[in-house]
């Protein structure tokens, strides 16, 4: 098929977030065979003015969109956190070319209304949209007109291509990434946390908070090659099936990855593919116990990299995308495939 793929692949961000979903979306679509355009809309509306203000151009990058369009007549309109994109622009193409598809996919989560807003406002010209959240929220977004379904978050091999489980050297045995902001549970937590592991003389560094700078791109990826376990705990870790993609960059990267225990999430790690907790105190244990028993730790980090690898692989991903946006029978025992509200 033709693909028209519409997100924001941060060509002004010059590479530093080369691991984000939008990219591997694309790359899991090449790899299914289809021909993909990608159109970044935050760096097209820049290009809309000579101001270079994405806000002031995004009516120019709307109207491009639709020439686009009417030279490539894609199969597939494929749509990914663009929030400067008008619902006007889908409904001229389902008006013009009632016979292509159109998707919608989001990774932030959906407990805040806004977000839910924000993703209505397209739904009345869409055939299917795809959320890492699951549950009653996602069963908001459901139309009589439309699939919802839940999608994991994208792996790729050759994006997360560390094997951490078989590293020799290693300065760090713990490891978090992410930002606290306006937050008190979360900043009590990891506080918590940070105290007890340095108590017990656990080596540990955080990333992006408490006055630590954040690391992106190349840096990201040594930090990742110099850690043994890490942390992935999301803003809210109540929500059936959500995390931030930090699971698949953990996981997939071969550290260790301690998660609480998300809703649902036991349908996609197993226990024995990611250490779950309950608490900071809980946390702070297990991160001491796999501190001394390095094999066990081996053990738990190699399963949760096979298991991204494997089934969370931007091939996987998108072509569960493709058959539900199509309405084809699903050609594999898709681990997530309950969540699919047709």
């Amino acid at each position: 098929m033709k693909i028209l793929h519409i997100a924001n692949f941060g060509f002004n961000k010059q590479g530093a977030h080369f691991y984000c979903t939008d990219r591997k979306i694309s790359a899991g679509l090449i790899e299914n065979g289809h021909f993909v355009y990608d159109f970044s809309f935050r760096d097209m509306a820049r290009m809309g003015t000579v101001f270079k203000t994405k806000k002031l151009g995004a009516s120019w990058a709307n109207k491009e969109i639709l020439k686009i369009i009417d030279n490539i007549e894609p199969d597939l309109v494929l749509v990914g956190h663009s929030d400067l994109m008008s619902p006007n622009v889908l409904k001229e193409i389902k008006q013009h070319y009632p016979q292509t598809k159109i998707a919608f996919w989001y990774v932030d989560p959906l407990y805040l209304e806004h977000k839910l807003d924000f993703v209505r406002e397209f739904s009345p010209y869409l055939d299917a949209i795809f959320c890492t959240t699951g549950g009653e929220y996602l069963q908001k977004l459901k139309q009589p007109h439309l699939t919802v379904a839940y999608m994991p978050n994208v792996g790729h091999r050759n994006v997360e291509h560390l094997k951490q489980f078989e590293a020799d050297h290693i300065d760090k045995e713990f490891i978090f990434c992410g930002v606290v902001y306006k937050e008190p549970e979360r900043e009590k937590f990891l506080k918590d946390l940070a105290e007890t592991l340095q108590r017990n003389n656990v080596q540990y560094q955080y990333y992006g908070c408490f006055e630590q700078p954040s690391v992106y791109g190349k840096s990201y990826y040594t930090v990742l090659s110099e850690s043994r376990m890490g942390l992935n705990y999301s803003r809210k870790n109540d929500v059936t099936l959500y995390s931030s993609d930090r699971i698949v960059q953990l996981t997939g990267n071969g550290l260790l990855t301690f998660s609480p225990r998300i809703p649902g999430f036991d349908k996609l790690y197993t226990e024995n593919e990611v250490v779950y907790f309950d608490d900071q105190f809980d946390l702070a244990q297990k991160i001491q116990f796999y501190a001394v028993h390095p094999e066990q730790a081996k053990q738990i980090a190699e399963a949760g990299w096979h298991k991204t690898q494997a089934s969370f692989n931007a091939k996987r991903i998108t072509q569960f995308m493709l058959e539900v946006t199509f309405d084809q029978p699903l050609s594999a025992a898709y681990e997530w495939a309950h969540e699919v509200y047709a």
